[in-house]
């Protein structure tokens, strides 16, 4: 057991984890789940994660998100993504033990660079032709920084 807290203790950690509770009816598609996040080194690579809390109680096998990453200057980055939350058997693809399963993934296949230091508002907003997405429960955004091509923890 000691062994095993070693290793999990020096593995490291993320300079950014939050997560936003969703209201219990459901995602709504005006509500836009916002982080913010001070970026303080130009020069690092960072990985961005999509984090999200769902249950059994989700309709769909994906999710499609309306993305944008803002600097104090304005819009810096917008886009539209699917994230597939089920296999082609409806098996759930998250983590997670009985009905709530939490999804991880990447904002994109490559780490992000950030021009210029400062606050940067990341945002995320449902994009299904549902108006309430039941079984939602959180959504969250991860940041790791990179140090020579390895993950490092503020």
């Amino acid at each position: 057991m000691l062994l095993l807290g070693l290793v999990v203790a020096c593995e490291p950690g993320p300079m950014y984890e939050n997560y936003l509770p969703v209201e219990s009816v459901g995602w709504h598609q005006d509500s836009t789940a916002s982080f913010q996040v001070e970026i303080t080194d130009t020069n690092a690579p960072y990985m961005v994660i999509f984090n999200l809390r769902a249950n059994d109680a989700y309709p769909y096998s994906n999710l499609y998100l309306f993305r944008e990453i803002r600097s104090e200057e304005g819009l810096e980055y917008r886009d539209t993504a699917e994230v597939t939350l089920a296999d082609a058997y409806g098996r759930w693809l998250g983590e997670g033990i009985g009905e709530l399963k939490t999804y991880s993934r990447p904002y994109r296949a490559q780490p992000l660079r950030f021009n210029r230091k400062g606050t940067y508002t990341f945002t995320f907003t449902q994009a299904m032709r549902t108006a309430q997405l039941p079984g939602v429960e959180a959504v969250g955004l991860t940041l790791y920084k990179e140090e020579n091509g390895k993950e490092e923890n503020n």
